[in-house]
């Protein structure tokens, strides 16, 4: 009679030849790459069945700690060794690795990036930036603009072009006088990169679709169309590119 657990070197000792212990691995390889429980060689040699693997009992704490498809991935493993089938042992486990995969999502450490798309478009910030070095300001004035300018662009609304912000909101967010804030302001519409367009007792702050975008490419013709006739309708507004 051949022990159920002993080493390589062992078996040897006893007179196991090579052949008959490649043959084995050969077997538990086998056993592995189809879901069935895996007999110990000393099981092999001496012909006995393997026994089956009892599931051991899981905790609604286990469970809940793992995250539903961390534990939809244990129970899965769990009823692979339940199963006499060695095929569908085999898709039991296949399935128990996608949902491991899903339960080891990656973790969002700091900042979220998938509030939507956002397109602030070269030719835009290229001319933004020339007609502001044109102008005689500070370097401090100038890239103060253009942080203006990006704290707009980054309140539009999806496939708008009507910032979500007033200037006094905007001079809170940027803990700057509402002054300082106006003054700026005029200077982006001076040159272009925005305009604002009165609406009852407030002035809205408006980008063209051109150079900023937030929305799916099939729909920006679209928005232009309509920021045109928002600015048709506001009267006396120059576009940053003048039709040719």
């Amino acid at each position: 009679m051949i022990p159920m657990a002993l080493s390589v070197k062992e078996f040897k000792r006893r007179g196991v030849s090579d052949d008959d212990l490649r043959t084995a691995h050969i077997v538990q390889d086998a056993q592995r790459r189809t879901g069935s429980p895996v007999q110990s060689i000393g099981q092999i040699l001496s012909g006995k069945n393997p026994v089956a693997t009892e599931p051991s009992s899981l905790t609604e704490r286990q469970l809940r700690k793992r995250g539903r498809y961390g534990a939809a991935a244990l129970l899965t493993d769990q009823e692979a060794l339940t199963e006499s089938d060695g095929e569908r042992a085999l898709k039991a486990r296949h399935a128990s690795a996608i949902l491991k995969e899903l339960a080891n999502k990656p973790q969002q450490l700091e900042f979220d990036f998938f509030k939507g798309n956002r397109m602030i478009a070269d030719e835009f910030h290229d001319a933004v930036r020339d007609r502001l070095s044109a102008l005689n300001l500070t370097v401090a004035k100038r890239g103060t603009a253009v942080m203006v300018l990006a704290e707009i662009c980054r309140h539009l609304p999806w496939e708008g072009h009507e910032c979500s912000k007033t200037a006094a909101d905007l001079s809170t967010i940027l803990k700057m006088t509402r002054h300082d804030m106006s003054d700026i302001l005029f200077t982006l519409e001076q040159i272009g990169a925005i305009h604002r367009v009165p609406r009852g007792r407030t002035k809205v702050i408006t980008v063209t679709p051109e150079g900023a975008f937030r929305g799916r490419v099939d729909q920006h013709a679209a928005t232009v169309d309509s920021y045109k006739k928002t600015l048709a309708e506001a009267g006396n507004v120059v576009p940053l590119r003048p039709a040719q």
